[in-house]
């Protein structure tokens, strides 16, 4: 059993399955807005072994040598590794405190989403069409940015469709490739080849930038579901000017350094929505962090 349970400020979790915590503590205490700063996270969570953060928590080596009780930190999102992490990981690791995080949890809405949002943009359902014509899914070739889990989830989805896919990874996946019939092409080479590009790598691993949009070229649309700063800017802003090129995400992915693209006609945004949240999503992360807690609690 845990003493004290924090949720440090809102989480990915059913907000009526939060009182289940209670079966692995003494004493759960809950919070239902965010911090402002470090000194309010340490005034939260002080003399707490066990706390859950949400995606957006920054939990420093400060926080973490200030909380000398600290047994175990839920993370109630998905962890892209170490350096991606708002938690200091290292500080955590080097403090022999555990950690959990979730998994593909919400897979299934952002694979819908892509492909949803691929449908009707060749097919123009909603008043803008990337070409002339309305094409299916057999008429375009997509890109695949990132062959993970969820990248090849989208790639064998695609493939249902009879879709001419490729890809881009750090590490080439040859099995997925024959598997799926899906060939693999260097970042320059990939723009030079897809009319549509799906962005799915992990939290600020920056792609698209330099002139790699100038190759691309117009009439093409980009997809993207990763968080965080995975484009330059400025070259997808100008890349933004030709009307007929199509940038599409979701209300994670957009934050306050970037919200001026959401002024572009042809930015498709999916506002105060995840692409992936469904209530199917939420469910299973609810059910993630419960067992999480009860698994770190028997430890």
């Amino acid at each position: 059993m845990f003493k004290k349970i924090v949720i440090v400020e809102p989480v990915f979790m059913e907000k009526e399955r939060e009182y289940e915590l209670k079966k692995y503590c003494d004493k759960l205490i809950v919070y239902d807005t965010n911090v402002a700063n470090e000194r309010e996270i340490i005034e939260r969570i002080r003399n707490a072994d066990c706390i859950l953060v949400s995606w957006s928590t920054t939990i420093s080596k400060e926080i973490i040598e200030n909380c000398t009780n600290l047994k175990h930190i839920a993370l109630c999102c998905s962890f892209y590794g170490k350096q991606f992490a708002k938690v200091d990981i290292d500080a955590v690791e080097k403090k022999k405190i555990t950690y959990s995080y979730l998994e593909e949890y919400g897979d299934n809405g952002t694979i819908e989403y892509v492909i949803a949002e691929t449908i009707n943009l060749i097919h123009g359902f909603y008043g803008k069409r990337l070409k002339e014509e309305a094409y299916d899914l057999t008429g375009i070739k997509v890109g695949i940015l990132g062959l993970g889990n969820l990248g090849t989830k989208i790639a064998r989805t695609f493939k249902i469709f009879d879709t001419d896919v490729y890809y881009y990874s750090r590490t080439r996946k040859e099995n997925i490739e024959k598997e799926l019939n899906i060939k693999y092409l260097e970042l320059d080479e990939l723009f030079n080849t897809v009319d549509v590009i799906s962005i799915n790598v992990n939290r600020d691993v920056c792609l698209i930038g330099g002139n790699n949009l100038e190759k691309y070229g117009n009439g093409k649309a980009i997809i993207n579901t990763s968080i965080g700063k995975c484009y330059e800017l400025d070259s997808l802003k100008k890349w933004l000017e030709n009307k007929n090129n199509y940038y599409i995400c979701d209300e994670p992915t957009i934050n306050d350094d970037i919200k001026e693209i959401l002024n572009y006609d042809n930015v498709i945004y999916t506002n105060a929505h995840s692409g992936g949240g469904t209530k199917q999503c939420l469910e299973r992360a609810t059910q993630q962090i419960i067992n999480n807690i009860k698994k770190a609690c028997m430890q």
